[in-house]
Order: C-alpha cells, then structure tokens, then sequence
C-alpha cells in the first residue's frame, strides 16, 4: 500500500519516471516503462534488479545486438488477423527490420557467450522464427523499403517496359528540344523539365501553336509554356497503363505475403513483446548509468542497512551547480526501528526523509538506487509519508487538520512490514498540545513495530527516543565555529535548532536575541552550545586519529622496508666474510705446500748449505707476493657493494635490447650507471641497465617484421576508414571555380585510392559557368574515362556522372 495517492510527487519519483521515459526509444518499451508501480515481492524485484544489471555489463562489453528501430507495428499485425487484409509496404519494411533484430538477439542467446546474461537470454525462451517468412520477407522487400524486380517475374517485365518506354519518350523529346532550340522556339540554355508526373519542354508562350502537344503548366511570368509533344503522349499514357499494373502485382504480392505470415501473428506478438523487455531493460540500464546507480543486497523482510545513498535528483541538479551530495548513511533493524531527527532548519532533515522515501520506492519498482553496492535493503508491504503542506480550501482543511489525517491512517493500517516517513511531527497547533499528541501517535506506531523516520524540534520527542525501546535518536550535524549545517546524520544523540545562531547569521539584532535567551534561559542555550562544540571536538579528534594511522601506516611500512634491507646487508656480510675465510685458507695451503715442498728438497740434498741458502731466498721472495695477493683479495672483498656498477660492455645508445622483467623489446635511448631509456611504441621506459640484453641481428629482424606488420594494419585501418566514409556524391554547389576544382581533384584521388569506378558531381544549374569549368577540368584528367548529364528524373545537367579507367 502506498499512501497517500500523490505520493510519487512528493518523493519526487515522478520525475525519475519521465527520465525514464525519455530512454525508450519505442513505443512497447514506453508502455511497459508506464506500468512499472510499487511490489513487494523480493522474487520479481530482484528478477528486475538482475535484468538491468546484465544489461549494463551487455553495454561496458559491447552490444551484440541494436537496441534501435524497435518501430510498434502491433496495431498492423492485429489488423492482419481479418482474412483477406494486407499488409502496407511501409508496415513491412517495419517488419522486416524488426525481424532481423529478433533475429539477431536469437542468435546471441543460443551462443556459449550468451550464458553470461541469463536474465536477458530468459527472454528469448520459446521464440523462434519461421526461416521460410524470413526467406521471403527478405525477397520481396530490400533493404530501402521498395519492392525489388526480383520479387516476382511479371513485376521485372513490367518494370522493364516501362524503363524501355522513358528511354524511348526521353530520347524523342531531347531530339525534339534540340530541334525548338534550333528553330528559336525556345531558350538555348533550357532542359527537357518535369511538370505532372511527365517530361515537357519549355516553349515561349509565342511559339507555344509550333509544337503540336499538350499545356501542363506556365510560368509565373505567362512567358514560358510546358509541353508535352503529341508524339509521345500515347507513349505516356501507356507508361501510366503500366504503373498501374505494377501497383496491381505489388498488391498482389503483399496480399501473398500477409495469407503467408497469418498464422505467425500469435508468434511475432511475442517478438514484439521482447523488443519491449529488452526497450525497457535497456532503459533501466541508461537510468541507472545517469544517477550512478547500484544493485544493494537484498533482504525479504524490512531492513535499512544504506551506505552512501544520494538523492539522485539533488545529485543532478548540485552537478550542474559543480557541487556534490553529501551521502546518507541510514540503518533500520529490528532493535532500532524508528528514527528520531533533530537539527536546524535547513540542515538536511527533510533531504534525508525523501531520500529514504524515493530510493526505497524506486527499488521496490525494480529499479536501481544510487547505493554503494554492499548496502542491504529490505522490502516493506507499506509505504506512508506526510511531508509538506496539505492544507485545503476546498475540503475545509487546515494544515494540522490534513497532519492528523494522515496520523489517523498511518495509525490504522502500519503493522511490523511498514515504513512511514513523517515531517515535522507535531508542528502545526499549539506547542504543548501538539508535542503530546505526536509523542502519543509515535508511541502508538512504535508499540505496532512499524519502521519509520521523523523530523521534529519537539524536546518530548527527543526524550522519548531515549527511553521507549526500538526508538533512537539521530542529529543533522551543524558546524557552530562557521554557523552553518554539514548536512551529515549522526545517530545516538539528539541535535540542537540552532535557532539563536541560525537567526544572528539572518541579521536579527543582538538585543533582542539577549532578551529571547533571557526568556528561554541562558543554562538551556549553554548545554546545547556545549552539546555541540563536544560533538565538533569528537569529529576532529576522529580526523586527527584517521591522519596518525595513516601515518603510523606509512611509519611501519618504512621501518619494514629498513628491516629487510638490513637483513639483506647482514646476509651479504656473511657471504664475504665466509669468501674471505676461504680465499685466506687457500693462500695459507699454498704457503704451506711451498714450505713443505722446501723442506723436503733440503732432506733429500742433505742440507747442502749452498742449496739451503737458495731456498730460503725463494721463501723470502714467496712471502711479499703471498702477502699482495692477499691484500688484493681483501681489498676487493671490501669495495665489492661499494663501487659503482659497471656498464655491459655489449650495450650502447642506439642499440635494440630487451627488458627481460617485462619481455619488452624496443631502442636504447640513453645509458647511465644506474638507469637506462628505452622507447616502446613512442613510449619512453625507464629501468637498470642490469635488467638489459641486446639483441642479436636475427631477433633485430624479426622485430623490425613485426614493426613493419603493425604499421601495414594501421595503413589497411586508415583506408577502410575512408572507404566507409567515401560518399559517392560530392556537393560542390556555392563555392568558387579555384575551390571546387582543388575539392573535386582531392575526391578523385581518393576515388582512385579506393577503387571507386563511377560518382557524382552535384554542381548545380545556375548559369553553367561552374559546369563548364568542372568539365573542361575532368577533359584532362588521363583518369577519367567518361563524363555526361545525370538522368533527368536524378538531377539532369545540374549533376555529371564521372566514370573513371
């Protein structure tokens, strides 16, 4: 139930409706967008939810198939239910668009890609298409609308007959022009025209009797008459005998057409009623991309876990101010199921109640809501709101008279899967009495375990959160330094009405402010005063909390980072110290065995004296070269994480090398010690020369094929880009002699290019000065093969036809 019946205006949710509105492009889609309403059932919601989320990743990955030209032709396939009806061609081209995108999303759905989408491929369960209408939808209608030759054999003769008899008619009446130019009878520079459907030629009103034949028009002037020439007036009228028996044999085959697809209407109905789902799903897509929408968690029963919910159409209007929305956090569960807001006027306690009005209205209408997604939104079987002024003339109604209407229905039927949203509760009579009454009502719908958010400056009603259980309080925050609202609802405390400093900042003067808190009480003004500067306190302290976490963050992180390059360091030491243990045992054993080795060729001499001396200078030369290789050792063993790396001597600026970490291959710019540019795809890389290779000439090669390739594809890229855009006519009309000739010769290049054999050139009649320049200009382009006046039916010598080699 929703209450009351203008409910969509007061949320504001009739203008979501017609953005809505405006993303159909069809009138099936707008239909079904116009019967979207409030449910309550969690199984369709979330089926719609699940629809428009499929949708738009169908969009992010790209559309496998058009959501355009979805043109309503179902009053036509109605009318076609009537024996003996026929479709209209305009009506069939209709169809056969349609059809071709039925088509296509039947396709898509059949495909292992399309398992991905099972929202949108549930749609298409049961459709199929008879591939016999298709056959002959597509024979008998091109893709321009028209009825082609080949759509039956008499159809190609008559059609053939008359283009034989035009030809004949215009070749007669050109000779016939040439002849009353030749005689005078009419201007040099004139050309067979079109007046009723046939080819006349203008005659001065003079000489009109010197061509036997029939008046169909004169100029404005009197001056020029239009002639049909008697030679070819039968030939006409048997052109027109044939353009009615081509009316006659087209009917013929649509009526074949419609006998054919009669028993397919029940089917193509439901074609048409796909097209509308995918309209309206693809509609819900748009919607929810315009006001950043999300899909929340879903819960079967009531619940309120929001997190950053925006009022889209506040968001909307503050983008174009280049503001942003503060978002509302909201939580509503079973121990805490009404809120209680307090704050100044103007803070935002409004905002919050049609926010949470509109977003739970708009999900239970299955569309998207501008949520972070992990929010959690439960389905409610009521929604009642009273905000605003609902005072009546007519009724003899006052504003709390319409308040305690809507308290009395609210009273009658909420129960425990409700939500009412009421604004400025109590306000309206006099104070006292008014604060009772909506403390009673609160209470009233409390005890009935209703869901519900309310305004109000009424202390009572404050009170009341904090000792009625499933009651709580919540307070529009207000910046009392800067005397101005934060827009930002906390729960837990009440807030203050601000309503002294709110009136210093309008300009209210200071004596009668001091005497208003002379009359209210200067303890009262002070404890909210109090309450608030604590609250603004609270909120940097928490600021100032969140900036030393992040620097502890950053501390920590610091200190790890030193721990493990420590460590690495102490690793290394180990390393060296344990290299120059055994570098000092292996120069010890090699004077060791030096020793022996002299000891034992002294036992074996006898100890020669003369012998003995020799080798113990030997020894003594051993000692200093032992002790310089020792030393070069340590020395080296110390300096080795100290000097500065050396550079491959393979690698220099200019060469082609690999970044082995990245398998990037690309030129060496520059070259340092301890860093090395390299360019990739005309991007420029920085790195360590350690983490360089060179190429060799083989790999050189083959990268320089790739290259090659990349830049082949890009040249095929540029001409099918000028290939889709190339136009074969060119408009030259307007522009000098020296312009359209430098235009002109610029578009045969590109003909040529492209291969192009025959277009167009639109230069108009005028005085025939840019078509004879034009034309001498095509005379002596070796290029250009032919050129001649279009037909006079396509534009005649206003247009030349150029062929080229």
């Amino acid at each position: 139930m929703i209450y009351p019946t203008n409910f969509e205006e007061k949320t504001g949710f009739s203008t979501i409706r017609k953005m809505l509105y405006q993303f159909c492009i069809s009138g099936m889609g707008l239909e079904k967008a116009k019967a979207i309403g409030f449910c309550a059932d969690t199984t369709l919601i979330d089926k719609s939810l699940l629809q428009t989320e499929s949708m738009l990743k169908l969009m992010d990955n790209g559309m496998p198939f058009p959501v355009k030209d979805y043109v309503d032709i179902r009053e036509e396939l109605h009318r076609l239910r009537i024996e003996g009806t026929v479709i209209e061609q305009e009506a069939l081209f209709e169809l056969k668009t349609g059809l071709g995108i039925v088509h296509q999303i039947l396709i898509f759905a059949s495909s292992e890609g399309a398992s991905s989408y099972f929202p949108v491929r549930q749609l298409t369960e049961g459709l199929t298409i008879d591939k016999m209408m298709l056959r002959e939808i597509n024979r008998i209608m091109d893709d321009k609308g028209e009825i082609p030759d080949k759509a039956s054999e008499l159809l190609a003769e008559i059609r053939q007959d008359i283009r034989r008899k035009q030809g004949t008619i215009e070749r007669r009446i050109r000779q016939m022009l040439g002849e009353a130019k030749h005689a005078g009878w009419t201007e040099s520079d004139v050309e067979v025209t079109i007046r009723n459907g046939r080819m006349v030629i203008p005659v001065r009103a003079a000489d009109k009797r010197k061509i036997r034949g029939f008046i169909h028009d004169e100029s404005s002037t009197g001056q020029t008459v239009y002639i049909e020439p008697a030679e070819v007036f039968d030939t006409n009228n048997e052109i027109k005998e044939l353009e009615y028996a081509e009316k006659r044999e087209i009917h013929r085959i649509l009526a074949a057409f419609s006998q054919l697809i009669r028993p397919q209407l029940p089917m193509l109905h439901r074609h048409w009623n796909m097209l509308g789902e995918i309209d309206l799903m693809h509609a819900k897509a748009l919607l929810a991309r315009k006001i950043n929408a999300s899909k929340p968690q879903l819960s079967d029963y009531p619940v309120a876990d929001w997190r950053n919910a925006v009022h889209p159409l506040l968001e909307i209007s503050l983008k174009e101010q280049k503001k942003t929305a503060v978002p509302l956090d909201l939580q509503l569960n079973e121990e805490q199921r009404i809120l209680v807001i307090s704050g100044p006027n103007a803070g935002g306690k409004s905002v919050c109640l049609k926010t949470t009005g509109l977003l739970q209205y708009m999900l239970q209408c299955g569309l998207m809501v501008p949520m972070h997604p992990d929010s959690r939104a439960g389905i409610f079987d009521h929604l009642f709101i009273d905000i605003g002024d609902e005072q009546s003339l007519e009724n003899d109604l006052s504003t709390y008279s319409s308040h305690l209407l809507h308290m009395a229905h609210f009273l009658k039927h909420a129960n425990e899967r409700s939500l009412f949203l009421i604004d400025e509760f109590g306000t309206g009579t006099e104070p006292q009495s008014g604060g009772a009454i909506a403390e009673s009502v609160l209470e009233a719908l409390n005890e009935q375990r209703a869901f519900g958010l309310v305004t109000t400056h009424y202390a009572n009603l404050k009170l009341l959160a904090d000792k009625a259980e499933g009651i709580f309080n919540g307070a529009m925050l207000f910046d009392i330094r800067k005397l101005q609202p934060l827009y930002i609802l906390q729960t837990g405390k009440p807030g203050s009405s601000f309503a002294f400093e709110i009136a210093r900042k309008t300009g209210i003067p200071e004596q009668v402010l001091e005497k208003a808190a002379t009359i209210t009480g200067f303890s009262q003004l002070n404890f909210e005063q109090q309450l608030q500067q604590l609250e603004t306190e609270k909120r940097e302290v928490a600021k100032k909390q969140a900036e030393l976490r992040l620097a502890d963050s950053l501390l920590n992180e610091v200190i790890e980072k030193y721990k493990r390059l420590l460590k690495q360091l102490e690793e290394r030491k180990k390393g060296l110290l344990l290299e120059a243990g055994r570098e000092a045992r292996s120069i010890i054993d090699k004077a060791n065995r030096q020793i022996e080795l002299t000891i034992k060729e002294i036992r074996e001499t006898q100890a020669e004296k003369e012998r003995t001396k020799t080798l113990r200078e030997e020894l003594q030369l051993m000692k200093p070269l032992l002790e310089t290789e020792a030393n070069k050792k340590a020395d080296a063993i110390q300096i080795e994480d100290l000097k500065e790396p050396e550079l491959p001597a393979t690698l220099k600026a200019g060469m082609m090398v690999r970044i082995e970490e990245m398998d990037i291959t690309g030129e060496l710019l520059s070259i340092s010690p301890h860093e090395a540019v390299v360019i990739f795809n005309s991007v420029k890389l920085r790195t360590s020369p350690e983490k360089l290779s060179p190429l060799s000439h083989k790999e050189q090669r083959k990268e320089e094929r790739k290259t090659f390739k990349r830049n082949a594809g890009n040249i095929g890229d540029d001409i099918n880009e000028k290939a889709a855009n190339f136009k074969l006519t060119i408009d030259v009309r307007g522009k000098r002699a020296e312009e359209a000739l430098e235009t002109i010769s610029r578009y045969v290049d590109e003909a040529m290019l492209l291969s192009i054999k025959e277009f167009s050139i639109l230069h108009g009649k005028g005085n025939g000065i840019l078509r004879r320049v034009i034309r001498e200009f095509l005379s002596k382009m070796k290029e250009v093969s032919h050129f001649e006046d279009a037909s006079l039916e396509t534009g005649g010598h206003g247009i030349t036809r150029v062929k080229m080699k």
